[in-house]
């Protein structure tokens, strides 16, 4: 039975080890210019979007472009896709140091003969690391704060695309803890989660030339389509399963490589 307690305790451990370190303070900051440029940019461009005097004269003619031109598709999307390349690309930065650290400071063997349960210590971790993702997305909270301020954007596509873009991010997560949980080495658990999460993004390209069943296979083996799905404004029981799935399957291939090295 798994003990919600132990859970915690190595997730606080975890959490704290982070923190009172320049890594995460880091990666804040990072994420925060990063995208924050990102949304500069892109209101900028939605603004002179709405500038345009042949727009505005095609608009007249034809409201449903209005459908199109918006706060949710123009900008918020823009961003959060923007922010789902950007975990793509750090989630295994975020996570190299998970088993990997325990291993280089000696305390690996002190953990696993610790009364508490691989899974538990898998499990901890893994909220930890969830945790810090929700501190990153938290970044975005002034974004989102000038755009319901001074715009009108829909609260539910809102809300389904930030939903995709945590479920995407703790799918990388995942993906990078099993990474850290094979290797002694930091960079190369960080190549070996980049690889992972770069192959789930350039499965749906060859979907492009492949005959209709392996397209359709391809498209939904991709982790991009199912993002998309949220990033629409529409919550997909498919696309959550999916996400889900993927978090389960990596979380439970670190078990299994946590267990079979600290056998070895």
């Amino acid at each position: 039975m798994i003990n919600v307690f132990s859970i915690w305790t190595i997730a606080k451990r975890e959490l704290k080890s982070l923190f009172v370190s320049p890594v995460a303070y880091v990666v804040l900051g990072l994420f925060a210019f990063g995208t924050g440029y990102y949304f500069t940019f892109s209101m900028q461009r939605f603004d002179a979007l709405l500038r345009d005097a042949q727009l505005q004269a095609r608009m007249m003619q034809n409201p449903d472009m209005l459908n199109y031109i918006n706060l949710n598709s123009f900008l918020i999307n823009n961003v959060t896709s923007f922010t789902f390349m950007l975990l793509l690309f750090c989630a295994p930065f975020f996570c190299m140091r998970l088993f990997t650290e325990e291993r280089i400071n000696s305390t690996y063997e002190l953990l696993m003969t610790s009364p508490i349960s691989v899974t538990e210590i898998v499990l901890g971790k893994f909220v930890a690391a969830s945790l810090f993702l929700l501190v990153v997305l938290a970044t975005h909270s002034i974004f989102l704060a000038v755009m319901f301020g001074f715009g009108n954007p829909e609260i539910g596509p809102v809300v389904a695309s930030y939903l995709g873009l945590f479920l995407a991010g703790m799918s990388f997560l995942a993906i990078g803890l099993f990474a850290s949980s094979i290797t002694k080495y930091q960079i190369i658990a960080v190549i070996v989660a980049m690889a992972i999460n770069l192959g789930l993004l350039m499965i749906s390209w060859g979907a492009e030339n492949a005959f209709e069943n392996l397209s359709l296979f391809l498209n939904k083996a991709a982790i991009t389509s199912h993002f998309e799905n949220f990033n629409q404004g529409v919550i997909y029981i498919s696309s959550t399963v999916y996400f889900l799935s993927l978090i389960a399957l990596f979380l439970s291939m670190g078990q299994i490589a946590v267990r079979s090295f600290s056998r070895s």
